[in-house]
Order: structure tokens, then sequence, then C-alpha cells
């Protein structure tokens, strides 16, 4: 042999064994393998891998060191390898004692110099720590995830049996268990299943009340302070009678429970069953556990804190003061219905608007006043004069309280305000009432007095008159004036009497509707022709009792005269007036109202006019005795005062509705004598 190659050979072969004891001493896994699949060479780190030595494994098949559920897998990566000559996966290894690994694999094809298949290289790496690594993330981020879709789920509503049912239901899928219960202490340590999600086969036990005589004595300090129990075997458990005989009473092989606090108050327990066989229960299934009790409790308190507010709200709502709530800004944060009755404003019209702004407050000082106190004291009331949505202006009783944050810090101000309106009203209509019936008993005095003073001066007026014989006409023009004053003296006197006591005469049953006819005949013949007289009287006013009253004629006709005749008066450049009668009843509800009504059937005369109308100053006076807006020679501000004395002496009353510019309406209201 020629010398030259014989060297070449030699070195060559030498090159070979460095590279096998090279590739054999490597830390990945390497092997050869026939075109059978079978191991040619495999070095020390391969046949570790897979629980065995180099020698041992030199003829055998590649599928013997691959998992039965794999092979389909490794089978189409070894086609792909053929096709393209490199083929890479990771897949399951079987070691040689039926154990499994994860490995990563790089297949590569070999070649004869003919480019003839002639097997294939296996680098290998056993990735079973990174692939445990990453299942443990994976869970990991299935918890988490979970977790946030339950944090999720159960803060998207605030109804606690949505809350309850939502979190056992994800968990029990996520566990893998088969019963998953949220559990409530009553008193006593009793309690009650809240909420259940188990698997078909297993006992129900939604709404069972259990009470656990252990509990309270053994197990109620533990909880509260945290503590987590995980049972994997009942049977092997050492665990009280009392217990093992509840556990096994619902199938309970094993379980996990965790407390579900709020604060240091144990309000129950999250607990999971595995009934089909025992379970070691893993870390993170207590510490999933954990999270979601803990979730529970927020979501749980803020459940209940809601369904008290709702408790309270209703109880607002039903409240006839109108309450609500503006921030410091003085922006409205709550607005009750009583509010929404009130002032008309709903609730979406009035969140988030300003107080002043809405209500129109104009009582600014009183209104300045009240913010420093309540800011300064905690609390202030008070009377407020406020506008509605129509317009229309109110007066309330009102109340603020200061409402304070957790820390202490002043947060808003809570206001409660009663309409006091119609209080007033009545309250000022009694006050003239009072006054009016002072006036009456004073003016009976005078009045009385005054006919002791004027009769005898009318008799020597009227017996000179007699004994002068052809007097000047001087003197005639003095007895005249004498006679007249006297005469006029006389006729106030009795028109004091009117008002002050009433008439003495008999009453009789008037027929109102002829009674405002002959009232008309007169006023159209002396009223001027720029005022148009209108009537309204329905057919059946008259003639069958229907318009009757008791009362006497000849003052009711001096009633509806005075009235027509103001009428008259407050349209000087003419106008429309207008004498209507009806029947009505009052009610008690109005009745309450109105000082001097009472329940019953009615004959209404209204006396409307299109004049100058009556300021609000005067037409709380306009009933006063003495007092007029005319001049002394026009009036002696008796008329309103007499209409008032007749009408409250036939037992009815007056409403008098009037606005500047917009003209009067005068509502006579009489008894109905049928």
């Amino acid at each position: 042999m020629n010398p030259q190659l014989e060297k070449n050979i030699s070195q060559t072969e030498i090159q070979l064994y460095e590279m096998s004891t090279a590739l054999g001493h490597a830390v990945e896994g390497i092997s050869r393998l026939d075109s059978q699949g079978r191991y040619l060479f495999v070095n020390e780190a391969y046949a570790r891998m897979v629980g065995t030595t180099p020698v041992e494994m030199m003829g055998c098949d590649w599928q013997s060191t691959v998992h039965v559920e794999d092979r389909a897998k490794a089978i189409a990566a070894y086609q792909r390898m053929l096709a393209h000559g490199k083929a890479e996966l990771e897949f399951r290894g079987l070691r040689r004692d039926g154990s499994v690994f994860d490995k990563s694999l790089v297949m590569v094809s070999a070649y004869d110099e003919q480019q003839r298949f002639t097997g294939h290289y296996c680098f290998m790496k056993d990735v079973s720590d990174r692939q445990q690594t990453a299942a443990k993330l994976q869970q990991q981020l299935e918890r988490e995830r979970l977790l946030a879709k339950i944090t999720d789920a159960i803060r998207q509503t605030l109804d606690l049996n949505q809350i309850l049912h939502t979190a056992v239901d994800q968990v029990r899928h996520f566990l893998r268990t088969d019963r998953v219960i949220a559990f409530r202490f009553l008193p006593d340590w009793q309690g009650i299943v809240e909420a259940e999600s188990v698997t078909a086969g297993w006992t129900e036990t939604l709404g069972m009340k259990i009470q656990d005589l252990c509990f309270g004595e053994l197990y109620a300090e533990n909880y509260r302070y945290g503590r987590v129990s995980a049972i994997s075997n009942i049977d092997t458990a050492d665990i009280g009678p009392c217990y093992e005989e509840l556990l096994s009473a619902f199938q309970v092989k094993a379980n996990l429970v965790v407390p579900i606090l709020q604060g240091d108050h144990l309000w129950g327990l999250l607990i999971a069953h595995h009934c089909r066989a025992p379970r070691e229960w893993e870390p993170e299934n207590t510490q999933l556990l954990k999270q979601v009790a803990t979730q529970m409790g927020i979501a749980i308190r803020q459940a209940e804190l809601h369904q008290q507010t709702r408790e309270q709200a209703a109880l607002i709502d039903i409240a006839t003061d109108a309450i609500f709530v503006r921030d410091l800004s003085g922006k409205i944060a709550f607005w009750s219905q009583g509010a929404e009755r009130l002032y008309g404003w709903r609730q979406e019209e009035a969140i988030g608007q300003p107080v002043r702004q809405l209500l129109k407050k104009k009582d600014s000082l009183a209104i300045e006043t009240a913010i420093r106190t309540t800011m300064e004291q905690g609390f202030w009331q008070g009377e407020l004069t406020q506008s509605t949505k129509a317009g229309n202006e109110i007066l309330v009783a009102s109340r603020w309280t200061l409402m304070r944050d957790p820390a202490g810090h002043p947060q808003s101000l809570l206001e409660v305000n009663t309409d006091i309106t119609e209080k007033k009203k009545l309250e000022a209509q009694f006050y003239q009432a009072q006054r009016l019936e002072s006036l009456g008993q004073l003016a009976s005095g005078i009045a009385h007095d005054l006919g002791n003073v004027l009769t005898p001066i009318l008799g020597i007026a009227q017996l000179l008159r007699i004994t002068q014989k052809n007097p000047d006409a001087s003197t005639q023009q003095q007895l005249d004036i004498l006679e007249k004053s006297a005469k006029r003296g006389v006729s106030m006197v009795k028109q004091i009497l009117t008002f002050a006591q009433g008439s003495s005469d008999d009453t009789t049953t008037v027929d109102v509707a002829a009674l405002l006819q002959e009232v008309i005949d007169v006023i159209r013949q002396g009223f001027p022709s720029s005022i148009e007289i209108h009537k309204s009287m329905p057919q059946s006013a008259s003639g069958d009792g229907f318009g009757s009253v008791s009362a006497d004629s000849t003052h009711l006709h001096q009633v509806f005269m005075n009235l027509c005749i103001n009428a008259r008066d407050a349209m000087p450049g003419g106008g429309v007036l207008t004498i209507s009668v009806d029947s009505g009843f009052v009610d008690a509800a109005v009745a309450s109202k109105i000082p001097d009504a009472s329940v019953g059937h009615y004959m209404i005369v209204t006396v409307t006019d299109t004049g100058t109308g009556i300021p609000p100053e005067v037409r709380d006076r306009m009933f006063d005795p003495f007092f007029t807006t005319k001049s002394p020679d026009q009036g002696t501000g008796l008329g309103l005062a007499t209409v008032l004395g007749i009408v409250k002496n036939a037992g009815g009353f007056l409403r008098v509705m009037s606005e500047v510019g917009q003209g009067t309406q005068i509502e006579v209201y009489l008894p109905s004598a049928n």
C-alpha cells in the first residue's frame, strides 16, 4: 500500500476517533440511526436522557423512545425530514423505566456519495424543566385570567346572588372539581349555602341550612384570622367526628376551605369539594381560592352597602319632603322623588346642575348665611323663597346638614325642604280673619255709639225743617247739609253693623239666578257702553230650586252690586264684565285650605273683569274696614268689608284671583239651600 495513503487513512481514523470521543462527551444528546431507524451510535448524554446506556440502545428502533400518544407526530416529522432533509419538533420521550420527559429533537438526513439515503442524525435536548416552567407559567396566566374574569364579573353587578354564583361557577371549572359552594354564616354559627356550582350526579346543597356543632369551638377563631383548610383525603385526615360525618353526608373525599372576610368579620366560607376521589391540593389551588375569596368579600360588602342605600333611597323617595345633596361647589349630586314632586325637575335634569341656577333662590343673603353656618356648625335651618321649574314661587322650611367623608373632611351638604307656601297663606288668612273679627267687635261698639249720636242730630234737623217758617236759601241749604250728612252717617253705621254682626233680619230662600238678573238689569242702565256685560247661567240654575240659597235678598243684592261697581272702577277705559253662576261641591281637601270653608254643596257666583288687577299688597288688605285705594269722596273702605260680613253671615266664603294687568276674578260661595 502506498505509504502516503496509509498515512492519510491513519490520520482519518484518528480524527474519527477523536470526533466520536467528543460527541460521546457532548452535553447535547446525539445519535446516528440507519435507514431502518435503528440506532448505530448513541452518546452518553442521549442514553442518559432515556435512562439507559449507549451499548443497550444499539440496534433499538427509535419509536421505542417515543411516548405512544406522540408517535404519530414523530412519524410525520420523520417524513418531513425525508422530504426536506431536516425536521424539528418537540414531543414526549419515553424512558426505559416508563417515565415520561419532554424533549426537543432535530433530525438531519444522511446520504452516501451516490446521494442514497443511509439514515439520519438526531440531536436531542431534555426540555422537561422548560416545559414544566412554561406549564406553571401558563397555569399562572390562566389563574390570573380567571381571577380577572371573576373580579370583572362580580364587580359589574351589585346583585349579591349573581356575584356569588358567578364566582363559584368559575372556580369549579378552573379547579376541575366536583362542587364549589359559598357558605354564609347565620347567628350561632349556623349557616346557609348561598351559591353552588356542582357537577351532575353529586348531591345539590343550594339553600341548605347547616349547623356544624364543632365549628364555633374548634374552627371559627382560626378562620377569622385567615386560616385555610386543605384536606386531601377525608378518610385519613385527623378531623373531628362531627365534621367527618358532615363531609361524608355530602360525598366529599377531599376539600379546600378559605374564609370570606370583611375586615375582622367572618362572613362565610368559600369551599371546594372533590367527591370522586381523594385529591392533593396544589399551592396554586389554595392561592386562587384565597384571591377569589378576597374579591368576593369586597364585592359582597359593596353589594350589601348598595342594598342598604337602595332601601334608604326607597324610604327617602316615600318622604313628601324634597331631599337632595349638593357638593361643595354647589352642584346637585342626589335628587329625591320628593324633590321632583316639589320642584318639577326630573332627577336626570337636576343631577350635576348648580342649585342656585336650578331653584333660582332669591334670598342671597339668607343663602350665604345658611352656607356659612352649616360649614361652621354642621347644621342650619330657616325659611327660603325658591322657584319651581314652572316658575312658581314657593316658600320652604329648609334644614341643612354638613356631610363628611371617612376622614372627617367636609364632603357635601344635605338639604331637606318642606313646602310651607300654603301653610303660610293659611296663617295669613287666619291672622286676617282674627284682625277682621277684632275690627268687627270694635266697629260694632263704635257704630252703636255713632247711632246714638246721629239719631238726635237727624231728628233735630228734621224738626228744624218743620219749625222754621219760610227759611231763607242759606238756612235751607244748611238744613239740607245737616240732614244729608246725618243720613249718610246712619247709612255708614248700618254698613258697619252689617260687617260686624251680620243682618239680624230673618233669612229667606233666594233664587240666585233671578237676583243676579235684577243686578244685571240695573248695571246695564248705569254702566258706560265701553263695558260689555256677559252672563253665564245654566238652564237648570232657576225654576227648580237648583239655584236657591238661604240669605237676606237685600244684602245679597248689595254684595253683587258692590262687586260689579268695583269691577267697573277697575276698567276706566272699558272692558268685559262677566257674571256667572254654577254649583259645586267643596271636599275636605279644599275646605282645609280655605278659612271659613266647610265641606258641602255650594252655589258659586263668579264676577270677573278684564281691568287693572289687584297688586299683592292691596289683595292682602282689600277686606279690611276703612281700607280703600279710592279718594275720600269716592269710597269709605267699607264696601268689601261689608261684602265679606254678609257672605260669612250666610255661611259662605270668598276666593279672589287677580294679577296686575290681567284682571280680577272673585268667587262667592254660598251654601246651597237644597
